[in-house]
């Protein structure tokens, strides 16, 4: 067993290396020598925070728990980039134009520039992330409570999340809100990202060559056992399929974070041609060994193993120690360039569509100097996200951090996709209004927090055991898993078809029985004439 002090070494090391390379990045940028970092597979690269704990951990769980279910998380990014790269080409056209800088910008800016639909994002982007932050904070805690465990250390357990969060407080204060940049562009982080791409593509490689080759007999040996297994037992539900992968790919277009590397990042519209195809097929290699990794683990490991670590447990039962140290790498590389990435695209929204307009209002516009509103932002992106951080970390706390990580993940996907109306009726429908997208973001929202949300954190706490069992105020048809009685649906297609559904209609409804501003109007004429000039967009 290794030594959970030499982890923690391990760890710092890993730290500071990536500290230097962002470091070096940004430097090379600042000196004019960082043309060759904005190239096509950097761009590709820096998709993989895409690829969180969920996927480097939570993918080999769920296949132990759900057989083939896991790819509709991996088949909704394939289809956006595959089927809908229109949709990016116009969300990147768009952002050079208007100087978009996040999402809840996006959203801002095409209904009339409204500072309420900015804030009301802002919120919404904040709230549906955290459980997602939780996610990556649960997985580093497995991981290193895995190493931890009969081991004698002078490092405690118990409060390795708050540790880690803290640490990526630190790092992402230091390389996201080092200066303010007109585009929002943050080429250190990018480069950091793009090398932890290539560490959790590597280690699961490497686990997932190991099991089939050095645990199990070959690719033979793995296919009899798979026969064997109860995964192949699984049976499709062709609804609960459909859903997730509407949910994976509203999600991958609407995350904050990947909104952030997709588009605001981008430098070359041509980078998505190579993203097309580039990233689907990472997403393959990083799904080969999962099923494989599964099977094994549920063959060879102790019953009542948890499944979510068998990428990190069947290197240590074998005494691989340098595997299981580099697996542990993989898993740190995916949740922490998540959490770095959306700390710093969920501040930028803070910090642009809530505390900034609240302190010109406050203050009085006429009486601000430029100085005055760069300190305001800056420091307010950094205590965003130290608060951030801090609102995951208390999710992780609150919640008791017991459940499955594929489970919390889909919890975050439906509360960001609640965007998507909104931002598909806002860059082709001319006449979507502001009044429609309130309505259907506040829809939208509610009914994923009452379905979703708020039970996640258990009984009793946000909402009781009462409501729960017998609907609000005591009314059948309003219980949180069965909405208007209908009973027998999957709780996550359950919430997703309902919330959606509202949503969409509120968004069209309010559309079109409210008028638009003249602002709105013109905002819509640019963006539905996105391609008009037929100029590229550059950075």
């Amino acid at each position: 067993m290794l030594s959970l002090d030499l982890l923690v070494l391990v760890s710092l090391i890993y730290v500071a290396f990536l500290f230097g390379v962002a470091f070096w990045a940004e430097r090379a940028v600042d000196a004019g020598r960082g043309g060759w970092m904005r190239t096509p597979l950097i761009y590709t690269l820096s998709l993989s925070i895409y690829c969180t704990a969920w996927t480097f951990y939570g993918a080999v769980g769920y296949a132990a728990r759900s057989g083939l279910e896991f790819l509709t998380i991996y088949l909704g990014p394939t289809a956006v980039l595959i089927g809908w790269w229109l949709i990016l080409r116009r969300l990147v056209r768009i952002a050079r134009a208007e100087r978009i800088t996040s999402i809840a910008d996006l959203i801002s800016s095409r209904f009339g520039k409204s500072a309420f639909l900015g804030g009301l994002v802002t919120v919404m982007a904040v709230v549906g992330t955290t459980p997602y932050i939780a996610l990556q904070l649960q997985s580093v805690t497995l991981s290193v409570s895995a190493f931890a465990k009969d081991a004698q250390s002078i490092v405690s357990t118990s409060n390795i999340a708050l540790w880690i969060a803290a640490g990526l407080t630190v790092f992402t204060i230091i390389f996201g809100t080092r200066n303010l940049d007109v585009n929002e562009r943050h080429s250190g982080v990018v480069m950091a990202i793009a090398v932890e791409a290539i560490v959790k593509l590597l280690a699961l490689l490497a686990v997932g060559a190991f099991v089939v080759w050095g645990l199990a007999g070959g690719v033979g040996d793995v296919l009899t056992r798979i026969d064997a297994s109860p995964i192949s037992q699984w049976q499709v539900s062709p609804g609960r399929w459909v859903g997730l992968t509407f949910l994976s790919a509203a999600a991958f277009l609407c995350l904050p974070r990947m909104f952030q590397v997709m588009v605001v990042e981008n430098s070359e519209e041509s980078h998505l041609a190579t993203a097309g195809w580039a990233f689907p097929l990472y997403l393959l290699l990083m799904s080969l060994f999962v099923i494989p990794i599964a099977v094994v683990g549920l063959d060879i490991l102790p019953a009542g193993s948890n499944p979510d670590l068998f990428v990190l447990t069947l290197p240590l039962s074998a005494e691989q120690n340098g595997l299981a140290m580099l697996a542990f790498l993989g898993g740190f590389s995916s949740a922490t360039s998540m959490v770095i990435v959306a700390a710093i695209a969920l501040s930028t929204m803070v910090s642009n569509h809530i505390v900034t307009p609240i302190w010109l209002r406050a203050r009085g516009q006429g009486a601000i100097i430029s100085g005055d509103v760069r300190s305001v932002i800056l420091i307010s992106r950094r205590i965003s996200i130290a608060g951030i951080l801090g609102l995951g970390y208390l999710y992780y706390r609150v919640s008791g951090g017991g459940a499955a990580l594929a489970s919390i993940g889909l919890i975050s996907f439906a509360g960001v996709a609640q965007i998507l109306p909104a931002m598909l009726g806002g860059i082709f429908w001319r006449g979507a209004t502001r009044v429609g997208a309130v309505a259907g973001l506040i829809c939208g929202f509610g009914i994923w927090s009452f379905t979703m949300f708020l039970p996640s954190f258990g009984p009793e706490v946000l909402i009781s055991q009462d409501t729960i069992d017998h609907g609000l105020w005591g009314l059948n048809w309003l219980r949180p898993t069965a909405l208007f009685g209908i009973q027998g649906l999957d709780t996550v297609v359950h919430a997703v078809l309902w919330s959606m559904l509202f949503n969409t209609f509120a968004f069209v409804a309010g559309s079109i029985f409210s008028k638009p501003s003249p602002l709105e109007r013109v905002q819509a004429a640019q963006f539905i004439s996105a391609f008009d000039s037929g100029s590229a967009a550059r950075g």
